[in-house]
Order: C-alpha cells, then structure tokens, then sequence
C-alpha cells in the first residue's frame, strides 16, 4: 500500500513538471507554433482539476481498487497516445486523458489510504503522499531536462508510461476497500462540510497551497536572476526544500502520536511561515546560508501538514470517503492554480526581485494564519459530532 500510495503520488506531480522541462524540444520537433506550450500544461492540468469533486461519487459507487486500475490504464493510455504522436493534436488528446485519469487515480488512493491501512498507519501513509509529490514537482524540471536534450522529448512520456504501468499493476493486489453505492454530490456536499476537521482541513490546505505553490512557482525565475543561473542551477532551491520533507516524513507519525495533530499541524505551518518570513527579510542579499536553512524550514513544515489528509477522511462515513477524498484533492489543485496566479499579479509589478519578496511576505500571512486556526481545526470533536460519525 505504502508503494502504491508513493508511486501514485510521484506520477500525478511528475508528469505536469516533467513535461513542461521538454516544451521547447516538443514545439521544435513538430513544428508547432508556441500557442502549444501552454496546452501541454493544461491539457492536464484542467481536466484534473475540473473532474476531482466528481470523481468522488464514482469511487464510493464502484470503490477505490476498481477505480484506480481503471484509471491507471487510463493514464498508460495517455502517455502511450502522447508518446506516439506526430502533431500537436493527439499530443494534447493524450494529456488530456492522462488528466482525466488522474482526477480518478487521486482520491482513489486517498480512500484506499484509510481503507486499506490500520489506524496507526494512516498518518505513515500520508506523509508517504506528501513525501512524494514533492520528489515529483522537485525532480520533473530536472529529469525532463535530461531527457530531452540527451535522449529525445518522447523518452519523457515514455518514462511516464513505465511509472504509471504500476499503479494498475498494485491496485489489483491492494485489499478491496468495496464500494457501497453512491450518495449525489449534492447531498454529500453539505453532509461532510458539517464536519469540522474535513472543512477545516480544506481550509488550511488552501491556505497552505496558496502560499508554497505560488512561491515554489517563481522561485527557480527568481533564483535565476538573482544568482545568475542557469535553469538547472536555478531549481536546485526546490530540490531543498523536497529533501527536507523527505527528511521529517519518518517523524510526522509520531509527533501526532506524542503532540496531537492539531499542535503538529500548527508547527509545522509555523515553521513554513518561518521559513518563508526568513527568505523575505534576506530579500535580495546574496546570503546561502540563511537561504539554505529557510528553505529547509519550508520543507519540513509542509510534512507535518499530512495530518489533514488522514485526519479529515478519519471523520467521514465510509461511504463518503470518495467523495471527501475528491475535495481534498480538489481544494490543494485549485488553491496551487490561484496561488500561481496571486503570485503572477505581485510578481508582474515591478522588478522581478521585489515582487518575489512582496509574495513572501503574502505568504507568511497565510500560513501564519492557518497555524492559528490549526487547534481549534483539530480540537477534541464534540459529542454530536461523534455521533453523526458513528
């Protein structure tokens, strides 16, 4: 389960990164004009995040394992399409299925996460998923660099295709968490926003994705011109941030276990926003070393953000465990498409330098403020609620 649940994570997080690294060698292949830069994001990108909420239902009509090997086929299918194309058109047909079949594989995971793993491993597995999609947003620009110019652009999707060859692979042999019919997501909506750690845990995700996302998005822009480097060099503050949390994955457990999840999750924002106030007080000096440990400050508080995942879906009916799984997943792809283009507008002000400094302090605001909320989000639940969930 811990392998599926990681190699799931890297796919999804590997394959928007690693494909934008290879656009230019794509474009110039083909002989494309640039208006199809940016449909290789978002040819992914859209259907992704469109489809989350109502991928939701599906799972809890046929259950996780069945939805996941579909959508792993669905998304070996996709790279294959797009591996094999000769024009921009099936390439971004197959983006496009590797977009709807990701919006399936996601929550699915994340259902089978509490389905299939006891109680005391649920917060394990999580910070496995979190610990994931950072190598995978942190090593796409740099693989998919590698690929393209040492090998060809269509060694990257061919790579996509022998991780995603996995997932259906492991899905057949996870336990069958069986579906048990579906509620319509208009009743289930206002059914599971009544439970405070599922709302609360939407809440400081988008809080939280808001901040990192639209920051992760600039930095290597503003690394590059501040240290004049190259891309590579650039993106080396990403990769960081990405071992820090693979780091303090192994301790997120326990500090739930020994803390609680409230306090773990309002420390771990705490040290994010710290972190992210650091690197706006250093602002355009050229000082590594406090750089370095900010950054690191950032990726080991991201990891203890785990808790609401698990801590969320612990509290639903198993029967919405889908649905609830799709609005987590749902509430961290929008809020990072609304931090990228928060950051975008502060950013586009002015000198590059300023406008990411500008972005930061943004950013320590919002996260401050989610590590705030983060007990009461977590408080013991109130008698009521423990009986609408038994």
């Amino acid at each position: 389960m811990l392998l599926l649940i990681g190699t799931t994570g890297f796919l999804v997080a590997l394959d928007n990164t690693i494909v934008a690294a290879a656009a230019g060698s794509v474009v110039a292949d083909l002989g494309a004009g640039i208006g199809l830069v940016p449909w290789l994001g978002l040819g992914y990108a859209l259907p992704f995040a469109a489809l989350l909420v109502f991928a939701g239902p599906v799972i809890d009509r046929f259950g996780p394992r069945a939805v996941l090997r579909w959508g792993g086929a669905g998304f070996v299918a996709g790279a294959l399409i797009a591996a094999t194309a000769r024009t921009g058109l099936p390439l971004i047909a197959g983006r496009v299925t590797q977009g709807v079949a990701a919006a399936a594989i996601v929550p699915a995971v994340l259902t089978l996460l509490r389905a299939a793993l006891p109680p005391a491993r649920r917060t394990t597995g999580a910070s496995v998923w979190l610990a994931a999609l950072a190598c995978g947003l942190a090593g796409g620009p740099v693989l998919g660099g590698v690929l393209s110019q040492y090998l060809h652009w269509r060694s990257v999707f061919w790579s996509v295709l022998a991780c995603a060859v996995i997932v259906p692979l492991l899905a057949g042999v996870a336990p069958a968490g069986a579906g048990d019919g579906a509620t319509p997501l208009r009743h289930a909506l206002p059914d599971l926003l009544r439970y405070r750690p599922l709302s609360g845990s939407l809440l400081l995700q988008a809080l939280w994705g808001i901040s990192v996302t639209g920051v992760a998005f600039f930095t290597p822009l503003a690394y590059g011109e501040l240290f004049d480097a190259g891309p590579g060099a650039a993106a080396l503050p990403l990769l960081v941030v990405a071992l820090a949390l693979i780091a303090a994955t192994p301790c997120v457990s326990r500090a739930v276990k020994l803390l609680g999840a409230g306090t773990a999750v309002a420390g771990g924002l705490g040290l994010v926003a710290t972190g992210l106030g650091t690197l706006a007080a250093v602002g355009s000096e050229l000082a590594l070393v406090p750089r370095l440990l900010a950054l690191a400050s950032i990726g080991l508080g991201s990891a203890f953000t785990a808790p609401l995942t698990t801590q969320a879906l612990e509290v639903v009916p198993h029967r919405l465990a889908g649905t609830a799984a799709g609005l987590l997943s749902a509430s961290r792809e929008l809020s990072g498409a609304v931090g990228v283009g928060l950051a975008g507008l502060l950013v586009a002000t002015g000198p590059l330098t300023a406008g990411y400094t500008r972005l930061l302090v943004l950013s320590v605001v919002l996260t401050a403020t989610a590590a705030l909320m983060a007990r009461r989000v977590f408080s013991p639940l109130h008698t009521d609620e423990v009986r609408k969930i038994r």
